[in-house]
């Protein structure tokens, strides 16, 4: 198991680490790949890029992404590469794109993946989902129903920089921004995981009571955004008016409790995007009738640390469950999150490098988060931050 980083700034191209990039030889067989959008559309036009991986799974990041070298957020195109080269394991990219029957569809990606990767009837140790946002929840219900709930699912909706939809999605061919790709994973190394939000739990709850998807109308038969208001007085925050309230409420979003045997309760974050006239709130996923939701409160300082603390979880699993350290790692972390705290971001990927050290790591921000909670269950949602680690050997050896 080798794990290589390079990154695209412009027209220059720079190897992360001892290798050389005219080494074409033996091409990987993942890359995954995230940056700006300008750099996402100017991957899909580099011929010589596209050898290096049999299998590509890229897509557009909120203000770029971040690597072992720091962040890589040029205003110019730019994208990191991380490349799996892993000649014993199998690896496959499917795709699809996101109209009509989505859960269908999601199980057609995933089965080409698996055909692709030679494992056609085997489930895979993990599947990574990349997508535009929106239709998060049918997606993860499509790949279910074809392979069942025991796989890890993992992954982060594709982003833009203000949320007006540019956001992008390439599959090593084809350049979109409506389409579903899926990478299955069947590494010859252990895979460790944890995913998990840097928010805490106010006094403030209610039932939902009036919902359409990802349309919230009313908390206990009032208006959802009177409710909501409500609470953010109670937790001396100003009352939002009629509009987009994404920043505004980036600290402040509604929790799910995920319940869990014999450990502590996770919660699963929704973010408040719009506050219509109506007294509706537009969300970034989906809550359903009968739901208790909280009011959540996320901190700057615990946001900024909590990135590197999802890795260091991920890799003590690594340790203790395989006796194996990190080859690299995938990392998530929302755009929501990353936008509150813009201004210290350095410090975040300082966090993630300060667990991994020199070993090559990619960092996307998304619009839409999708991870296996402790409890085995694969959900999505918002302002959630995630770690794959993809270890170094066999734990045998």
């Amino acid at each position: 198991m080798q794990i290589r980083t390079l990154r695209i700034v412009g027209d220059q191209i720079s190897t992360l680490g001892a290798w050389q990039f005219d080494d074409l030889s033996n091409p990987a067989e993942l890359a995954i790949a995230f940056g700006n959008i300008e750099g996402i559309k100017q991957l899909g036009l580099r011929a010589d890029l596209k050898q290096l991986a049999k299998n590509w799974l890229a897509g557009s990041s909120c203000l770029g992404c971040a690597d072992q070298a720091g962040l890589n957020n040029s205003s110019a195109p730019s994208v990191t590469v991380l490349l799996i080269d892993d000649p014993t394991g199998h690896y496959g990219v499917g795709s699809a794109e996101l109209t009509g029957n989505i859960a269908d569809k999601a199980s057609n990606a995933l089965q080409m993946a698996m055909d692709i990767a030679g494992k056609s009837h085997e489930l895979p140790n993990l599947i990574w989902c990349l997508q535009a946002p929106g239709t998060e929840e049918a997606v993860i219900q499509g790949i279910e129903n074809l392979v069942g709930d025991q796989v890890p699912i993992f992954g982060g909706s594709t982003a833009d920089n203000d949320v007006s939809g540019q956001w992008l999605q390439f599959d090593g061919n084809t350049l979109s921004a409506n389409t579903l790709l899926l990478a299955v994973f069947y590494p010859s190394t252990p895979i460790s995981n944890f995913f998990s939000s840097g928010y805490f739990l106010t006094e403030c709850h209610g039932v939902a009571t009036a919902v359409t998807e990802r349309r919230l109308y009313s908390i206990d038969n009032q208006p959802a955004a009177k409710i909501y208001n409500q609470w953010l007085q109670q937790t001396n925050n100003s009352v939002l008016n009629p509009g987009n309230i994404l920043m505004e409420s980036t600290l402040f979003p509604l929790g799910r409790e995920v319940k869990q045997e014999s450990h502590l309760p996770f919660y699963l974050l929704s973010h408040p995007a719009v506050l219509h006239e109506d007294g509706s709130l537009s969300l970034f996923s989906e809550i359903h009738v009968g739901e208790q939701l909280w009011l959540m409160q996320g901190d700057k300082t615990d946001l900024i640390a909590r990135a590197g603390e999802v890795v260091r979880t991920a890799k003590q699993n690594l340790k203790f469950h395989y006796n194996c350290e990190a080859a690299g790692a995938i990392i998530v972390y929302c755009a929501g999150c990353m936008l509150a705290v813009k201004d210290n971001i350095d410090e975040v990927q300082q966090a993630i490098q300060a667990e991994l050290g020199d070993i090559p790591f990619i960092v996307t921000f998304t619009f839409g988060e999708q991870g296996c909670f402790v409890d085995g269950s694969n959900r999505h949602g918002n302002l959630m931050i995630s770690a794959v680690l993809i270890g170094a050997h066999h734990a045998n050896e």
